[in-house]
């Protein structure tokens, strides 16, 4: 923890608009436009391809928003509804988002392979900074 330190960012805007009900989209048609602008990446790691999700690109010192599913999981239903809120729309459109699949929990995986170890919780950790290089970041919010 003694590496970690604080860093503040000045809000541009609001982050609440002030919508009432009547003026927000239909969430059928929100979590649709939602989707298209995500890219999906396969990352080798030191303990074997994560799958990951993002959207955005870095912007100036502002760091990514990363996030990892819970047990059983996968980023779309840990993490769709939370980003999908209308609300999380101002400030998701300020950060690149970027979520991470632990091996073989994505969209439309495969099955393991007869005999295929899971990773340790150790060794999934010892995968995120594999995927923090491969994009660059400088930092990130977990």
């Amino acid at each position: 923890m003694a590496g970690l330190q604080e860093l503040r960012f000045p809000e541009e805007k609001p982050l609440l608009r002030g919508q009432d009900a009547t003026e927000l989209e239909s969430s059928d048609a929100f979590l649709l436009a939602a989707d298209t602008d995500w890219k999906e990446h396969d990352i080798e790691t030191p303990y074997g391809l994560l799958h990951v999700v993002i959207r955005g690109s870095p912007k100036g010192n502002r760091p990514a928003i990363l996030t990892y599913h819970d047990v059983g999981l996968n980023h779309k239903l840990c993490f769709n509804t939370f980003f999908n809120f209308e609300d999380m729309q101002e400030i998701t459109k300020h950060f690149v988002v970027c979520h991470v699949d632990a091996p073989g929990q994505q969209v439309g995986a495969s099955q393991f392979p007869q005999g295929y170890q899971f990773p340790s919780m150790e060794q999934l950790a010892a995968m995120l900074p594999s995927v923090v290089q491969h994009f660059g970041f400088k930092y990130v919010i977990g």
